[in-house]
């Protein structure tokens, strides 16, 4: 099909790396005689569209499906595990500073492009070129979180948190998960018919969702209920992860290598990178994926914390978290019937001014928190609750749109490389702007009898979010808008 042409030569552009947007998408000439082919080709083009996106092509997939998913919810409870910590680091009175020393903790994610290369290119053929690094990393995950099992307390109700070795730890789960993720963003493109690798962005946001909720939600409400306890929780996530691991390295075969997508080596991989980056469409992306978050900093992760500051028990945020997890986990199978088009940005496109404006809402309902919570304001809490609604909308919306765009420029014989230069771009864009906001907050924050004129930074970075945000937005849509279209 036209479609698949256009694409095909994206990823001939990407393999080559010949320099700039012409040897990265097409000549002026193909790319007019491809227009005139989907021009003439009208109801054909259409039929054969609409047939490789109908429902009825997953038939036989649905295995592939599950096994993706359960990965990926794997990969979702450390990361919920990890939004356990900035909760209980508050309750213990350390600074909002201290919350952004932790949230380096996560950046192994905005790293992983350093050894992508290795995980896609090395491997044990007899095992899987997938299983060969999944399993490994999975097995560190269980066994650090079995080890945490009997010393995170001392670590977080010393007198003074251990904030440096808690950021450390978590670094190395996060390491292993990013690990992880490499070899199944890149399982997934061999795994799925090509017609069904859209559906790789679905279950990768539904997985990491739903493993969210089991690390973060579940862990909460389990404590709150006097269940668990925060080590005896993380014991029993730990020998989950080893028995889960084991069952997949035994029972799931991988399909053999085929000769034209056996991968090349370390060297020709990293200089794969190297022309990737020579690209003048990629070079667009890379600003695109580094600002397009700027403006979200303050409602992604230190709004909830303030309103904790406020007098709002974690619990009570927990919970209401909790109320929208089935909307979290059915939400990207909604926004599929979107992406899985030429055009799956387009969703961003739409769902960005609302994000956007969620910033300024967030900070004045904020400004309105009761000074008391007894009785529990109910009213309140539905601001609160509506809030989040609208921003797990939004914010689902754009990670599946961005999913569904990188596989289809993805090259599936070096898809794990691929995927994840891909997503570590973006990664890296949503990381920084929330560790800066944190000390920014701190920063412009003044209080006391030296202060001229007192001021809560938290305010302050709301008005900085917004105006970046409707920046990038008549800035930013349109070159968007035009990259998709390359």
């Amino acid at each position: 099909s036209t479609l698949r042409r256009l694409l095909g030569t994206v990823s001939a552009g990407l393999r080559v790396g010949r320099g700039e947007a012409e040897s990265s998408v097409m000549a002026d000439s193909e790319r007019s005689e491809l227009r005139k082919d989907a021009k003439g080709g009208g109801d054909a083009f259409e039929l054969e569209r609409n047939s490789e996106e109908a429902a009825g092509n997953l038939t036989g997939e649905y295995g592939n499906l599950f096994i993706l998913g359960v990965l990926y919810t794997l990969q979702g409870i450390p990361m919920g595990l990890a939004a356990v910590m900035p909760l209980i680091l508050k309750d213990r009175g350390v600074s909002f500073s201290d919350v952004g020393t932790f949230s380096l903790s996560s950046w192994p994610f905005s790293l992983k492009l350093l050894w992508a290369p290795i995980v896609d290119t090395v491997y044990i053929t007899s095992f899987g070129r997938r299983k060969t690094w999944i399993v490994p990393s999975q097995v560190t995950i269980g066994l650090t979180l079995m080890a945490l099992a009997f010393f995170v307390d001392d670590l977080l109700y010393a007198e003074k948190p251990a904030v440096l070795s808690l950021t450390v730890i978590f670094f190395t789960l996060y390491a292993m998960c990013a690990t992880q993720d490499i070899a199944v963003d890149g399982w997934a493109l061999t795994m799925l018919r090509p017609e069904n690798v859209g559906w790789a962005a679905s279950m990768n946001s539904t997985g990491q969702t739903l493993g969210y909720a089991l690390g973060f939600t579940g862990y909460t409400m389990l404590e709150q209920m006097k269940v668990v306890t925060l080590a005896s929780f993380m014991g029993i996530l730990g020998f989950v992860f080893i028995i889960v691991t084991a069952l997949v390295a035994l029972l799931k075969k991988e399909k053999p290598v085929p000769p034209e997508d056996e991968p090349e080596d370390i060297a020709t991989a990293y200089k794969h990178m190297g022309s990737m980056l020579k690209l003048r469409p990629m070079r667009v992306l890379i600003a695109i994926l580094a600002t397009w978050k700027v403006a979200f900093a303050l409602t992604d992760a230190i709004a909830p914390l303030k309103f904790q500051e406020y007098g709002i028990p974690k619990e009570h945020m927990t919970y209401m978290t909790s109320l929208l997890m089935p909307l979290y986990i059915a939400l990207p199978a909604v926004a599929a019937r979107w992406t899985v088009g030429p055009t799956p940005l387009d969703l961003v496109v739409w769902v960005y001014p609302a994000r956007v404006l969620l910033g300024p809402v967030t900070a004045a309902l904020a400004a309105g928190t009761p000074a008391s919570m007894s009785p529990i304001p109910y009213g309140f809490y539905c601001l609160v609750f509506a809030i989040g609604l609208a921003g797990a909308v939004t914010s689902n919306f754009m990670f599946v749109s961005q999913m569904a765009f990188f596989a289809r420029v993805s090259d599936p014989a070096m898809g794990g490389t691929y995927m994840t230069f891909l997503n570590t771009l973006a990664n890296l864009g949503g990381m920084w702007p929330n560790t800066v906001a944190f000390y920014m907050v701190d920063g412009f924050t003044c209080r006391g009898a030296a202060c001229a004129m007192e001021a809560d930074g938290f305010y302050i970075v709301a008005v900085l979010c917004a105006v970046v945000g409707a920046g990038w937005y008549i800035i930013g849509i349109p070159i968007l808008k035009w990259l998709q279209l390359r």
